[in-house]
């Protein structure tokens, strides 16, 4: 099994190119990272920024470099000593005109070779009718009356042209095409028509296909001749004049356009999440699933992929098919992690063919370590008094996933209502009894008031496990709504009850509609509450990331503790990341507002003093108190470091904040904002940041204060990071202080110039300890400009490095922590045979340097003392500052923290 140690997540685009990474790949050596860690390469659409709109996985995306530049690069990693994980997307592929694929299945209909391709009418009996091609802006009429619709020629094709998208037509539309103009037609217009219908004749999909391209070839070589040419161009010219032709041959089409908002109450093909650009692969197919991996499979095959990252493994029908298939094709040595976000007490099944996850959990964790849930009810009761309500915070889950399913999914749940119906998976005079409505109402609930993102179970009867929580769901579901009693009562028999184990059909059946159900479950709760609440709950905008939950608020010592000794005996080799591309905010901004909540009377009476001093600069209420409060506290989290550069912050921020409203949806319609409520809020930004302000002048103090904790806290969350069980991630330009926001924002470019002089300076100056010039007390010195940081990272990256085997199979010891200041301060080993690290950071450290009125290099921590296990070692050398001790059975706080917060001990 491959090891990847550590690993550097890049994100490709056409702005960072192979090129770009060809030219750091030494600054990464050097840096200490052991494996690259990549967004998707393959083609995807122009200019996509992410690549996971792709069109081709069988393909390096040209705007990122050649396959020959790709394995060029390859050599020198592996000269290097690095390996390289690639982020691989099975759920789904664009809805592009790029995508052949679709184009040929959307082209041929019945006849292309890929209509098991996509989870479409084509490939499944779950959807019915011509695909929806969701690109007018406006009605079929409207826009054929404003003409924003036309036939046109492009790519050896007859093309549909709607705005900057580009369908193709289908072969019986060509004699329509070429016969609008019948008295100019000549001989070779004439051959092509018969050559049309001797085409129509085949039904055979390869041949056809054949057929096809030989027509095709044609078609453009006679093109080439001026007479053919001017026909064809008169014959479009007719056709695009003539609305009710035109009309026709869309109506004849293997695809029906459509709107956006039609397809929120019906949809014929599966879409990631409620993305019309990006339509579903059928990957339950296995050859499906060969085809989409054949490059993925070469690539492994040759040593060039040493690991993959599965993006929204919950999308697939079958993730554990799926992962099995995967696990076969790359092989054992292969490292394997999924995108899966885990609910609180949710486990990653044990039985998955994978290493661990892509590291969500792990952020959770350390986020709530770093969170004083001792002043959870203060900010509770603050937030609740600011809105006017206390509702609790599982009816708003459910009620932000139930307006999103009314709003959005309409069809996606009509399509569940029917497929129910079609499987005859209850009897019919059952369900005569329903009233209209009533078992679609059912399953929304059901899909609502699920407390995960999907369960797994693929045969029936399902698992033990599974069977008990939905029996919950369903009598929860009956107890809110005793009137859907019937319904209920439907579903836990085909689900539940009735399955008998010799009904080898009926329980092929159930399980259909069940993974079909959970199929939606996923997307239901990624959209209604990580792209909905977590915008609209804004008690603590801390907890509001992915993986994490505003229903969580810390995390105590001994439950980290748990999980981590859980972590080390079941997934020793899931990633443990702080940051992704995903993140709602960056890992730098979580741990400054981590420090909110150890001084929680201090920041609610600074809130308190902003919303006074910023009252008369509301327009309109505009922003309403809970965009408002939301507004100063990722103000507090994103500000950049005092003294540092404030790179373009308020257009930033501007657009941070649209972007928020516009996913909260509380001042939209139609995913506008309301134009008098955002011109509200760019004023009152504005006025937020006028340096010359009363309000700047208070929150200037503030930060600086706060900032200065944040620290404190990134420094504690990086040793953790990479001194846990698992593999550390670092996002791009995460070794220095990353205060981007959620995507865009945080894709853009690093400053890599910066990080290898840094590297260059700081090199050259070692060991840093207390004794080097410009060593650790001017890093801290300097601490706002991120050197500190920076120098932690490559330390604790070299630290891996060597001892690779201790991390991935090293135990993790709990340490006892006694002494007047325990409770501020968490303590660990790591141990494997004979070595043994001991990692000490601070916890609320804010909240203890308050209390003594001291910097954190300053504290006194008095008897505060690290106790050893019997059995190891006592004398001690500081792997980052170079000091030493021994101190029999225990190591006192003080002695470790005089140069740095943090602590990396080495027992000898």
């Amino acid at each position: 099994m491959y090891n990847p140690v550590s690993t550097y997540r890049i994100q490709f685009n056409k702005d960072f190119t192979f090129s770009h990474f060809d030219s750091l790949i030494t600054y990464f050596q050097q840096l200490g990272v052991t494996t690259i860690y990549a967004s998707p390469i393959f083609a995807a659409v122009p200019e996509s920024l992410h690549g996971y709109d792709g069109v081709d996985d069988n393909r390096i995306n040209p705007e990122l470099g050649t396959d020959e530049q790709f394995r060029a690069i390859s050599q020198r990693l592996k000269q290097a000593g690095m390996g390289w994980i690639q982020d691989i997307v099975p759920n789904h592929m664009a809805y592009h005109v790029n995508n052949d694929w679709l184009m040929d299945l959307l082209e041929k209909g019945s006849l292309s070779r890929y209509t098991a391709f996509f989870d479409t009418s084509f490939a499944s009996s779950f959807f019915h009718g011509r695909v929806m091609a969701p690109f007018l802006s406006e009605s079929i009429n409207e826009t054929l009356a404003k003409g924003e619709l036309t036939v046109t020629v492009d790519q050896e094709r007859f093309m549909v042209k709607i705005g900057g998208e580009m369908l193709p037509l289908n072969p019986g539309s060509y004699a329509a095409i070429l016969q609008a103009n019948p008295d100019d037609s000549n001989d070779a217009v004439r051959q092509l028509l018969d050559e049309l219908d001797q085409i129509r004749h085949i039904d055979e999909p390869e041949a056809y296909a054949i057929a096809w391209a030989e027509f095709r070839q044609q078609l453009t070589a006679l093109q080439q001749t001026t007479p053919t040419e001017e026909y064809i161009r008169e014959c479009l010219e007719k056709v695009n004049a003539d609305p009710v032709k035109l009309r026709q041959l869309i109506d004849n089409q293997n695809y029906r356009l459509c709107s956006e908002p039609d397809t929120r109450l019906e949809i014929n093909y599966r879409r990631f999440f409620i993305s019309n650009g990006l339509i579903c692969l059928n990957m339950s197919d296995k050859t499906v699933f060969q085809q989409v991996h054949r490059l993925i499979k070469t690539m492994a095959d040759e040593g060039i992929f040493q690991g993959f990252r599965v993006d929204h493994v919950d999308g697939l029908l079958n993730p554990v098919q799926y992962l099995d298939r995967l696990r076969r094709l790359v092989g054992d040595d292969s490292y394997i992690v999924v995108e899966k976000v885990l609910q609180n007490n949710e486990r990653l099944p044990e039985s998955w063919p994978v290493e661990g996850t892509s590291g969500y959990d792990f952020l959770a964790m350390v986020n709530n370590l770093l969170t004083d849930s001792r002043n959870e009810q203060a900010f509770r009761d603050f937030y609740n008094a600011l809105i006017g309500s206390d509702m609790a915070l599982p009816d708003r889950i459910r009620d932000r996933k139930a307006y999103f399913l009314a709003q959005y999914m309409g069809g996606e749940l009509d399509n569940l209502y029917h497929y129910f119906l079609a499987l005859n998976l209850a009897d019919e005079a059952v369900l005569a009894d329903l009233t209209v409505g009533e078992l679609t109402l059912t399953i929304g609930e059901l899909l609502v008031n699920c407390p995960v993102y999907r369960y797994y179970g693929s045969q029936f009867p399902m698992p033990d496990d599974e069977a008990v929580a939905i029996r919950k769901l369903l009598k929860t579901i009956r107890l809110n709504n005793p009137n859907l009693a019937t319904s209920v009562a439907i579903l836990e028999s085909a689900l539940l009850t009735k399955p008998p184990v010799a009904d080898a059909d009926f329980n092929h059946r159930a399980a259909l509609f069940y993974q079909r159900l959970m199929q939606l479950s996923g997307p239901l709760m990624a959209k209604g509450v990580e792209d909905t609440l977590l915008y609209t709950y804004t008690c603590f905008v801390g907890h509001n990331e992915v993986g994490d939950s505003p229903e969580r608020f810390g995390l105590s010592t001994d439950d980290f503790h748990k999980a981590m000794q859980d972590r080390q005996r079941h997934w020793p080799l899931t990633q443990n990341t702080t940051a992704t591309h995903d993140t709602k905010r960056s890992e730098d901004a979580r741990a400054r507002l981590n420090s909110l909540t150890d001084l929680a009377d201090e920041w609610l009476m600074e809130v308190q003093e902003w919303q006074r001093l910023n009252a008369e600069f509301k327009r309109n209420d505009s922003p309403d108190s809970n965009d408002e409060y939301f507004i100063y506290q990722n103000l507090l989290g994103h500000y950049p470091m005092p003294g540092q550069d404030e790179d373009n912050f308020p257009e930033r921020f501007k657009n941070y904040i649209k972007k928020s409203l516009q996913e909260a949806k509380r001042h939209t319609t139609d995913w506008e904002i309301g134009s008098d409520y955002y011109a509200g809020i760019q004023s009152f930004i504005d006025r937020l940041l006028d340096k010359k302000g009363s309000f700047w002048m208070r929150f200037r103090a503030f930060h600086w204060e706060i900032a200065d904790f944040g620290v404190v806290n990134s420094l504690a969350q990086v040793v953790l990071k990479f001194m846990c069980p698992g593999v550390p991630d670092i996002y791009q330009g995460g070794e220095v202080w990353d205060f981007n926001m959620v995507d865009p924002d945080n894709r853009r470019p690093v400053d890599f110039a910066k990080c290898q002089q840094w590297l260059t300076d700081l090199t050259a100056r070692r060991p840093l300890n207390e004794s080097t010039p410009n060593g650790w007390a001017d890093l801290w010195k300097h601490r706002f400009d991120g050197r500190i940081k920076f120098w932690l990272t490559h330390l604790l990256l070299q630290e891996r490095q060597k001892n690779a085997v201790l991390f991935a199979e090293g135990q993790y010891v709990p340490l006892l922590v006694e002494g007047t200041c325990r409770a501020y301060v968490l303590a660990f080993a790591r141990q494997y045979l004979t070595t043994w690290y001991v990692v000490i950071v601070p916890l609320h450290s804010a909240q203890f340097c308050w209390q003594q009125r001291v910097d954190v290099l300053s504290l006194d921590w008095q008897d505060t003392q690290i106790l050893l296990p019997a059995h190891s070692p006592t004398s001690w050398a500081n792997c980052l500052t170079g000091t030493t001790g021994d101190e029999s059975n225990s190591i006192l706080v003080q002695s470790v923290f005089s140069e740095l917060p943090v602590a990396l001990l080495r027992l000898e």
